[in-house]
């Protein structure tokens, strides 16, 4: 006997908005078995992506009826209105009572200590009361969001549609994996003691000084001698000594400047011809622009009288790439000497206890070995190459069907029953859409999983479906197997979709129709017949809704009589 994974029963729910309530869902009805792949199916804005989220609970809409139940277990959770009201009563009070007390409390200080500190104790009483009243009304609430909360990841994974916004962008994905496992308690035992990564987590920081050294003995030795030539500087007792030094260089491009300039306007007129080999007119606003390896000479108004760059084997062009560090370095170890000494002591000891803590607890959240072999498993699982340089990357460095293969790794970590792919492969070209498709088959073979996948490409539903759902304005207008869909359409929408889709058949340079017309604005969604309201047709079909019913064994349809009748069709 097919057991039913996921089932869905006139679903009916609403967001509400400045206008008004606006519907999203009508009734709709949903079935996912055990194995089963699934397609959902419609234009944008019909309700796929809202059924999937109202199904694990991350909708932010308001449920107005209706059923979803994981292997027989209720997913949707309503207050009972008695219940509702007292929350609603509690947060009233709650928040006057928090402002009161406020008033309260300032007032004791500033105006009159007696009576207003009374006053203050009395609103504090108030408003604790009110806040316990709300709290314990919301203990079934609280119980079935932790339930939601083992179900998603565990029970019931989602695969969003754009992999970048679902994925951290500041983890590695051997962290972000390893977070969907431990929060699920799937983490294999780590191997290595909890006293013997606590030990090495203090003395993290003397690690990575002297892995600093191992991979940059030059510019670590550099800095280090730097560091104590600074503290000898200020415990020798010569520091006014040493900053003349330091500080003749800085007179000197100073003196040389002044030089240049008198040069200059010593020479205003004088034609330059060795460098450019073209006559230049100095004048007084004549400025020469050393960048890295190339130099620009500007005339007057604005003008680019020349332009040439230095040799390779010039010593500027290898200079030039120093000359930022340099100066950088300079001014720091100025400053550094400059400063007393109690202030550079400051300095360091505010840094060092700012920092330590962080380097610390840093080194003792690292993967555990074991864990990031799990990981790489992982990664291996969904045929990642090279699984152990991946899992060491950020999401940015991936290509987006490497980014979507993590994202299945992810919701496949904990083996959950059902999979939600909600467009899978929207955003990737056909050869890489082709073998995430062919590893969600792979996946759903080797470990049993049920898959909901929502498209609007009726192609993807063709290679990858057993049954398909099609949805239109927030219904369901039509429900059967793949091969029946595609055989033998019922509903004029479907037969639109198929019609608008490209197949061997198709002539070349032949047009493909459109479903002319568009969605309604949900707030303008008719009782009936929504399809029929998009192609403009008039009569009852308008004011009563069609049954959904089973025009053949396993074949569901709405029965509008309009659309049921192909001869109706009207395509452009």
């Amino acid at each position: 006997m097919v057991r039913e994974v996921l089932e869905i029963e006139g679903l009916r729910v609403h967001f509400d908005t400045l206008d008004g309530p606006v519907e999203a869902l009508n009734s709709v009805d949903l079935k996912v078995d055990e194995g089963q792949i699934m397609g959902l199916v419609g234009e944008s804005g019909c309700g796929k992506s809202v059924t999937s989220l109202v199904s694990i609970g991350l909708a932010t809409c308001e449920i107005d009826e209706g059923s979803v139940r994981y292997q027989g277990e209720e997913l949707l959770f309503r207050d009972t209105p008695s219940k509702i009201k007292i929350q609603q009563i509690s947060e009233k009070i709650t928040a006057f009572g928090v402002m009161a007390a406020i008033f309260s409390f300032f007032a004791t200080i500033l105006v009159e200590p007696n009576f207003f500190s009374s006053l203050f104790l009395f609103f504090l009483a108030i408003t604790s009361t009110s806040w316990l009243v709300g709290f314990s009304a919301k203990a079934e609430s609280r119980k079935h969001q932790r339930y939601m909360r083992w179900v998603r990841g565990n029970e019931i994974s989602m695969i969003f549609q754009e992999p970048m916004s679902a994925l951290n962008p500041l983890y590695k994905v051997s962290k972000q994996i390893s977070e969907v496992m431990r929060e699920h308690d799937r983490l294999v035992e780590a191997e290595t003691p909890g006293i013997e990564r606590i030990w090495s987590a203090l003395l993290s920081p003397f690690s990575m000084v002297s892995g600093a050294f191992s991979a940059k003995p030059r510019q670590s030795s550099v800095a280090l001698a730097s560091l104590l030539f600074i503290f000898a500087a200020q415990l020798s007792g010569s520091k006014d000594q040493i900053l003349d030094v330091f500080s003749a260089p800085i007179k000197l491009f100073a003196d040389l400047s002044s030089w240049l300039l008198a040069l200059g306007t010593a020479l205003a007129g004088f034609e330059l011809t060795s460098l450019f080999g073209d006559a230049v007119s100095l004048t007084l606003d004549l400025v020469a622009i050393l960048l890295m390896e190339n130099i620009v000479i500007v005339g007057g108004m604005g003008a680019i009288y020349g332009y040439g760059k230095f040799s390779e084997d010039s010593p500027f062009s290898s200079i030039s790439l120093y000359i930022p560090h340099v100066i950088a370095a300079y001014l720091a170890v100025y400053m550094m000497i400059w400063m007393p000494l109690s202030g550079l002591s400051a300095i360091l000891v505010i840094c060092a206890l700012l920092a330590l803590p962080f380097i610390i607890w840093s080194d003792f959240l690292r993967l555990d070995p074991a864990h990031i072999r799990q990981v790489e498993g992982i990664l291996d699982d969904v045929r990642i190459p090279d699984p152990k340089s991946v899992a060491n990357m950020y999401p940015h460095e991936l290509s987006g069907g490497m980014r979507q293969r993590v994202m299945i790794g992810m919701m496949m970590a904990c083996e959950p029953k059902l999979l939600i792919a909600d467009e899978p492969t929207t955003a990737l070209d056909v050869t890489i859409q082709a073998q995430i498709l062919n590893l969600m088959k792979v996946l759903r073979d080797e470990k049993g999983t049920a898959i909901l996948l929502i498209t609007h490409d009726l192609g993807v539903i063709a290679e990858m479906c057993d049954d398909v759902t099609v949805m239109y304005a927030g219904r369901v207008v039509e429900r059967a197997s793949v091969r029946e869909i595609f055989s033998n359409p019922l509903h004029a929408y479907t037969r639109g979709l198929i019609a608008c889709t490209p197949s061997l058949e198709s002539e070349r340079g032949s047009v493909l129709p459109a479903i002319p017309g568009q969605v309604a604005n949900p707030s303008d969604f008719v009782t009936g017949c929504r399809f029929c309201q998009r192609m403009k047709r008039e009569g009852e079909t308008l004011g009563t809704r069609p049954e959904f019913i089973e025009a053949s064994e396993g074949h569901w349809v709405e029965s509008c009589p309009i659309c049921l009748d192909e001869s109706k069709d009207r395509w452009v």
